[in-house]
């Protein structure tokens, strides 16, 4: 035969449940709650960093596209002094052709050999700017390739850097879901 609850029977028991759950919470959902606080914090803060690295590789990529305008630009600069030294060549050629008839005419006109022997001054001076402008062209060219080359490691260190945050995440969300899926059966245990 079954004994009725008495009220001090039903007071032990209520207080043994109440020391359980207090148990429950003290040592298992309150810790798992915080952690999950924590994860959370901790996901934040590395969404901001994930989205701190998109506003770095944004600019390193404006960069880039800077760089190759000013490649293009030192392309056309190129082809334009490339234009001038044909020119220049040409006029040199025409000059070798005025050189040689003046040589037959020098003893009729002395003026013009003077005018010729100027002209060829100044077709020299032309070549050693257009050589000039070709060797600063060459030196632009060789640093921007240089920074090319620097802006490709930066790129290929930030990708590094964003795979290493991607793989801590997912880290961190494995373990959040692995807190859940504790609080979910400690819940459960608990009802």
């Amino acid at each position: 035969m079954t004994k009725s609850p008495t009220p001090e029977s039903n007071a032990r028991d209520i207080s043994a449940l109440t020391s359980a759950v207090d148990a429950l919470v003290s040592q298992f959902i309150r810790p798992s709650a915080q952690q999950a606080n924590a994860n959370r914090e901790t996901l934040e803060t590395v969404v901001e960093g994930l989205l701190n690295i998109e506003q770095r590789l944004d600019q390193v990529s404006g960069t880039i596209e800077s760089l190759a305008e000013i490649v293009a630009q030192n392309a056309e600069q190129q082809q334009a002094n490339n234009q001038q030294i044909i020119s220049l060549g040409t006029k040199i050629e025409q000059f070798d052709e005025r050189l040689e008839g003046t040589r037959l005419l020098v003893a009729k006109n002395a003026s013009d050999i003077a005018q010729v022997t100027q002209q060829q001054r100044q077709n020299t001076l032309d070549i050693a700017q257009v050589t000039q402008k070709q060797r600063q062209n060459a030196s632009d060219i060789a640093q921007v390739t240089q920074q090319q080359r620097q802006n490709a490691q930066e790129i290929a260190a930030l990708v590094e850097e964003n795979r290493a945050f991607r793989e801590s995440q997912q880290s961190q969300l494995a373990a959040i879901i692995g807190n859940a899926r504790r609080i979910d059966r400690l819940e459960q245990k608990a009802s």
